[in-house]
């Protein structure tokens, strides 16, 4: 028996669930779905996947949701997602994942929220520390159900509510992917040109030709470069000024940062985040 659970994660949160999942469960391995689709590897042969992934702008996040497309699954293995996010159940991620596994011919079997600390600085700030304990906390005791349920290959559905609005938001937005990183600027008088964005970034993005990042307009908006960047340079707009950053504290930095050695395996192709012109 086999599991392969593909996550996604800019700032640690699906990566802590992921690796908490890799614990509990005999057999699972854990596979960056940035790094699959840069390295083209599309074969999930396991008797269990799972995909652990943020929930962006109310539905999956553009990387997974080209993934999952992608993805070649074979046989009739139990499949399960889970969304971390800041404020659960508002949403349609499972919807979408449902409609892309139904023409593969798979089922969604399971699905949970699982609630920790959203990173989308534009929409608030980062909470008090003595409210993310008590996330983390409730989160553990969750994700222990969720392993339980997973090992014994449980059905388990979820609340999605409002889908309809969530839909035309999370369609506005991908639609609007070419300028989603309009608002990214750089305070060059402090970036100390360490390269961590340019390593974050799950879409090879951001280039430095001077040192500095400059982003090439195919962003996904995830945040990992304003959250890594150890001084602060980086900021979304004004509304992300002067608040905090944010990392998981299980997930060290460096486990954030994206293998893209070797030859991107679809050359030639349109990145995702932008389409051909």
């Amino acid at each position: 028996m086999k599991t392969v659970v593909y996550y996604f994660s800019a700032t640690g949160n699906s990566l802590y669930v992921a690796k908490y999942l890799q614990a509990a469960l005999d057999d699972a391995e854990l596979r960056s779905i940035p790094e699959e689709l840069f390295h083209g590897r599309f074969d999930a042969a396991a008797d269990c996947v799972g995909f652990v992934f943020p929930m962006h702008c109310m539905g999956l996040p553009m990387q997974v949701e080209s993934f999952m497309e992608r993805l070649m699954i074979a046989g009739s293995p139990y499949i399960f997602a889970i969304a971390t996010c800041g404020a659960p159940y508002i949403g349609q991620p499972f919807i979408d994942a449902e409609t892309i596994l139904a023409a593969k011919g798979q089922r969604l079997c399971a699905s949970w929220y699982v609630r920790l600390v959203s990173n989308y600085l534009p929409l608030g700030d980062i909470p008090a520390e003595w409210r993310i304990n008590i996330r983390a906390r409730l989160a553990e005791r969750k994700l222990k159900k969720i392993a339980a349920a997973v090992k014994d290959r449980n059905p388990h559905g979820t609340w999605q509510l409002l889908r309809k609005l969530c839909r035309r938001i999370h369609e506005n937005w991908k639609e609007a992917r070419q300028t989603l990183d309009e608002k990214f600027r750089c305070n060059t008088d402090i970036c100390t040109s360490c390269g961590l964005c340019e390593r974050v970034c799950p879409t090879r993005n951001i280039s430095r030709p001077d040192g500095f990042p400059v982003w090439q307009h195919r962003c996904v908006n995830c945040l990992g470069c304003l959250h890594i960047c150890p001084v602060k340079a980086i900021d979304y707009g004004e509304k992300s000024k002067g608040r905090r950053r944010y990392r998981h504290k299980t997930v060290m930095q460096k486990e954030l940062l994206h293998d893209f050695s070797g030859e991107r395996a679809d050359a030639g192709k349109p990145p995702i985040g932008k389409s051909a012109s």
